[in-house]
């Protein structure tokens, strides 16, 4: 082999060559995630929110009609197993999540909106159990409720 030449750093190239060939074993970092889903609470008497899609879910029963709470309620954890308990809820979720799944192998930046009256209860509650049955795919999840201020 070759004599080793003195760098102006003061450092040989067979030992910069050495550091060099330890950076290039040293592991590759894991890639974030190329695809992008917003999941988005809101209110349909506030406007429609500004998505790619967007479900109406005002179908479920509505907390806030129902004796424990009222229209200004935060949500509590009876709140959400009494939205996610309806049977109409189960089958809209088993049904949505495999169609986020589609949506997202066909474009990797995708945003939906889940609305009842005020986005408050129903909506936002459906939205952080979408996120979470979606956690685990290999996407990057940003949950945004629009009407947070009433949260």
């Amino acid at each position: 082999m070759a004599d080793a030449i003195e760098m102006a750093s003061g450092e040989t190239t067979s030992a910069a060559t050495e550091r060099s060939s330890d950076r290039a074993r040293a592991p590759i970092a894991t890639p974030r995630p190329t695809k992008r889903l917003a999941l988005l609470s809101f209110g349909f008497k506030f406007g429609p929110p500004p998505t790619n899609y967007y479900f109406d879910v005002s179908f479920l029963k509505n907390p806030a009609r129902d004796d424990r709470w009222d229209l200004f309620a935060r949500v509590t954890p009876a709140m959400r197993e009494f939205v996610l308990d309806q049977p109409n809820c189960r089958r809209f979720i088993e049904a949505t999540v495999p169609l986020l799944r589609v949506l997202l192998e066909c474009d990797g930046d995708v945003r939906v909106g889940f609305g009842c009256n005020a986005g408050r209860h129903r909506s936002a509650i459906l939205v952080e159990e979408i996120a979470r049955r979606l956690e685990s795919d290999d996407v990057a999840i940003k949950v945004i409720h629009r009407e947070e201020s009433w949260l």
